[in-house]
């Protein structure tokens, strides 16, 4: 039996449809509708008011002619599942793609905000090693003013020590020059007690002295005791000349100046001794006197032997007339 060609072209139109249902099936089977984002637009209550609803379409009414379309009908509905099914398809990967990008931007975004954190971080570990980098410069600083403070107390102590042993030494020279003046103001006053004596002893022996040229002269009668005493007188005459020949007295010394040399000789002129009977004043004057008079020995003798005297007291001076 034969089918119409009409009926055959039905058969292979249904099976297209049924084979076009399994596929969409399997495709809804597999696909994962993703949860859709909805995005809200802030609307001002104004802006609201000026919003009208979308008027609903109107129904299409049925045409009669669809109504026994037949198998064209059939062909219409299977193009029908086709679109719906693209446009699922397409609406999918809009949407798959409008997550995918979602995602995208808050990866983007989670990244700017790690990159952002990263900054901070080592901007804050920047900021954390420039303050310690600076505490350790105002350490370095504190303990450098700490050893410059302790080097200046150090050399302040070391100051006031020196100044203190200054001070002492200062008080113990003093105190030794005061010791030395006092001792040597006793010396002074000691050799002038030494020398006031002496003199006084110088006198006593002169003054024999002449009290024995003057039984001299009672005893060998007056002729005999002038011719001695001029013998004598031109004898210190000649040692005043030998001595002053090799006494350089001081420079500056004043020409009134004047002492007394007590002069001990040996027979043969020699100077036994030589002593400052009485000072001039001028210690220097009286040393070189005195050396003077050793330089000079052995002194010349009286003319007449009888007129030799072992001890003899001459007084020297620059002006012979301060002598007489």
């Amino acid at each position: 039996m034969s089918l119409p060609p009409r009926h055959l072209i039905l058969a292979v139109l249904l099976h297209a449809v049924l084979f076009a249902f399994l596929l969409v099936g399997v495709q809804c089977t597999d696909h994962v509708e993703p949860t859709p984002v909805i995005q809200g637009v802030l609307i001002a209550p104004n802006d609201l008011k000026a919003l009208k609803p979308p008027t609903p379409p109107s129904p299409t009414p049925t045409k009669p002619e669809d109504q026994d379309e037949g198998p064209q009908k059939i062909v219409k509905d299977t193009d029908v599942v086709a679109d719906q099914a693209k446009e699922k398809q397409e609406k999918a990967a809009a949407e798959q793609k409008k997550i995918d990008d979602q995602k995208a931007q808050e990866q983007q975004q989670k990244a700017a905000e790690a990159a952002a954190q990263a900054e901070k971080q080592k901007a804050e570990a920047a900021k954390a090693e420039e303050l310690k980098r600076q505490q350790e410069v105002q350490k370095q600083a504190d303990e450098q003013a700490a050893a410059q403070k302790k080097q200046q107390e150090e050399a302040k102590r070391k100051a006031d020590a020196a100044a203190q042993a200054a001070a002492e030494a200062q008080r113990k020279k003093e105190l030794d020059e005061q010791v030395r003046k006092e001792a040597e103001q006793q010396q002074q006053a000691q050799a002038a007690a030494i020398a006031r004596q002496k003199k006084a002893e110088d006198a006593q022996k002169e003054a024999d002295r002449r009290k024995r040229a003057e039984e001299l002269q009672k005893s060998l009668g007056v002729e005999s005791a002038q011719l001695i005493a001029q013998v004598q007188n031109q004898w210190q005459l000649q040692l005043i000349a030998a001595i002053q020949q090799a006494w350089a007295w001081p420079p500056g010394t004043d020409p009134n100046t004047k002492a007394y040399l007590k002069i001990r000789l040996a027979p043969n002129g020699q100077v036994l001794s030589a002593e400052i009977s009485t000072s001039s004043g001028v210690p220097l004057f009286d040393q070189t006197l005195k050396q003077a008079a050793y330089k000079a020995s052995p002194l010349p003798l009286p003319s007449d032997p009888s007129a030799f005297d072992p001890n003899l007291t001459i007084c020297f001076s620059p002006n012979t007339r301060s002598c007489q």
